[in-house]
């Protein structure tokens, strides 16, 4: 939900910068920092309620014709092999990158604005930590198809 609230100051924003260019010829310095850090801020907390509602795009011309316990094979070894392990340590690393923006004061270098970063960079790495316990719950949920041929439930 807070995700998609940054979608229309987005917008409000990009359509303003548009206007102001190209009507008005009057650019500005914060729009593109701006719409950036709401970007991406956007992607990283919203992503993890994405994969808890398996609404990722995936080419599935093979995956579709799977059978149910075939799929939670497939899944649990892709997330426990790979996403779990890959998105914890990015997680790790992004808190890192978040702490070391505030205490060295970090700024953004792109324009005349050049606000500070810290912000933006400790939302994105909430959004990669929501991600990586989401992921492990995900491993769960699939490893108790696989291991206790529980079948598999929409809303857990």
């Amino acid at each position: 939900m807070t995700a998609a609230t940054l979608v229309a100051p987005l917008g409000i924003i990009m359509t303003y910068e548009v206007l102001a260019r190209f009507l008005l010829n009057l650019p500005t310095f914060w729009a593109y920092e701006l719409s950036y850090m709401l970007t991406g801020a956007h992607f990283a907390l919203g992503i993890a309620m994405v994969t808890r509602r398996g609404e990722h795009i995936r080419i599935d011309f093979l995956y579709a014709r799977m059978s149910d316990r075939t799929k939670a094979i497939l899944d649990f070894a892709v997330l426990l092999c790979c996403m779990v392990p890959m998105m914890t340590w990015v997680a790790s690393e992004l808190v890192d990158y978040a702490w070391t923006a505030w205490w060295r004061g970090d700024r953004s270098g792109e324009s005349g604005w050049n606000p500070v970063v810290w912000p933006v960079r400790v939302v994105i790495a909430f959004g990669f930590v929501i991600l990586a316990i989401q992921l492990i719950a995900e491993s769960l949920k699939t490893g108790a198809v696989v291991f206790l041929a529980r079948p598999p439930e929409e809303d857990l």
